[in-house]
């Protein structure tokens, strides 16, 4: 076999051994759940409004406290206003968030209004309670983090043109 051929092989030998040992430690280290860093308002968009059952969509707003990024790949959440459950969205976007950054994630949810009309809906100073399951994945190792978030925030209220 020629030098130059030998060298090459070397070369990519090295490269797949260093991919290796590095999917090894990202795998090995432990991953920090994202950090939620929601602002004291939170904004409320309401998309669509079908019978007494409007579309909202909210964004949360969260940081990769972690060395590496990472793709994340959905969730699902279950929002509560005060004691009052808002409802359950299921987040199906995937993007890439770098290492040490802040992202937001969208959820859109078909919300009850009798109900929480009924039952005293406040939009200040209310407490948000969020629980569920975010996904994501590292160098093609997936996993699924459980999530939960409570702060006390002024909603407000988006209406869009329908």
């Amino acid at each position: 076999m020629p030098l130059l051929q030998k060298t090459k092989n070397m070369m990519f030998n090295k490269l797949n051994l260093t991919l290796m040992l590095t999917a090894v430690l990202v795998s090995c280290t432990p991953f920090k759940k994202p950090e939620f860093r929601m602002p004291e308002k939170l904004d409320v968009e309401v998309l669509k409004w079908e019978g007494s059952h409007p579309t909202i969509r909210t964004r949360a707003v969260c940081y990769n406290q972690n060395n590496i990024g990472f793709t994340f790949k959905g969730g699902e959440a279950t929002i509560y206003l005060d004691t009052l459950k808002l409802g359950k969205a299921k987040i199906d976007t995937s993007f890439f968030v770098p290492a040490h950054s802040e992202f937001k994630v969208p959820a859109y949810l078909k919300i009850d209004m009798p109900y929480l009309s009924a039952h005293g809906l406040r939009l200040d100073g209310t407490i948000v309670t969020i629980t569920g399951k975010f996904k994501g994945s590292v160098l093609g190792i997936g996993k699924t983090m459980d999530i939960s978030y409570k702060g006390k925030h002024d909603i407000n209220l988006i209406m869009k043109p329908f």
